[in-house]
């Protein structure tokens, strides 16, 4: 499920950046004291070296590719899911547990369409709990993966710019009788600190507690698809359905029922006749 560009993940970012800027220009620095191709090479250069060296590769792509997703907005699914639920809950009662294959077959969101594909199948209620509750914990481990390698990499970057300040002034000790030099060169020096402790605190480490926080809501939703499927496939009447749903959703949210196709009825009824 995608959704529309999130404005508020780029404004935080260039809202650092212009902290720290403005903040730079009020103490009356020069925006040219800020830039150093050198310490910027090391400290990103060495970051990256860091996390790919600390990281296996598919846990590596894994996380890249869920950083580009964070720049989107994710709609709350809970409520259309809950929906869908009673949707098929209803179908299966009309009809018959074999009619919802079909339809089941064609939903976007994999956890319940393998979910009610089990149900299709025949699959007991405790098989079918079990096998959520496994996708489920897969799932949440790979975003703990996915947001551990922003999160080394934050710590990594404040080293490697103490690392950059130190190779600054050993470049400084051999310029002691150049006082003006040494001014300059200490300046330098700390600046790679600075892109170090920036990196780490204002882009990596929010990357890392973003992608929890957007696993967060998707393990909701797959919590009440585990409910919902769950109490369908134990054969419990569908208003008691409806309320452990509803539990799931904001308080005074109320699940509405999708209207079930009378074509779809007649069209299941001449099959099974």
């Amino acid at each position: 499920m995608t959704g529309k560009r999130d404005y508020g993940t780029f404004a935080g970012i260039v809202l650092s950046v212009a902290a720290i800027i403005g903040g730079f220009l009020l103490e009356r620095g020069r925006i040219g004291d800020l830039g150093s191709l050198n310490a910027a090479l090391l400290v990103f250069g060495g970051t990256v070296a860091a996390t790919c060296m600390g990281t296996p590769s598919p846990i590596l792509l894994s996380a890249l590719r869920r950083c580009r997703g964070l720049f989107r907005r994710r709609p709350d699914g809970r409520r259309e899911v809950a929906e869908q639920i009673m949707y098929f809950g209803t179908l299966a009662r009309r009809v018959g547990v074999s009619s919802i294959e079909s339809e089941a077959e064609a939903l976007e969101n994999g956890l319940l369409r393998r979910a009610l594909l089990l149900i299709v199948d025949g699959v007991g209620p405790q098989e079918v709990q079990r096998q959520m509750q496994i996708e489920i914990s897969a799932a949440e481990d790979q975003t703990d993966a996915d947001a551990r390698v922003f999160e080394q990499a934050g710590g990594y970057a404040p080293t490697i710019g103490i690392i950059g300040a130190v190779i600054g002034l050993i470049q400084v000790m051999r310029q002691l009788s150049d006082v003006e030099a040494v001014g300059r060169g200490i300046a330098a020096a700390f600046t790679a600190t600075l892109y170090g402790v920036a990196l780490a605190n204002l882009i990596l480490l929010p990357l890392g507690a973003r992608i929890r926080a957007r696993a967060k809501s998707v393990i909701g939703e797959s919590e009440l698809i585990l409910e919902g499927v769950t109490a369908l496939s134990e054969g419990l009447s569908l208003r008691l359905v409806r309320t452990r749903l509803e539990t799931f959703l904001e308080a005074g949210e109320a699940v509405s029922l999708r209207p079930v196709s009378s074509g779809l009825i007649e069209k299941s009824e001449r099959m099974s006749a």
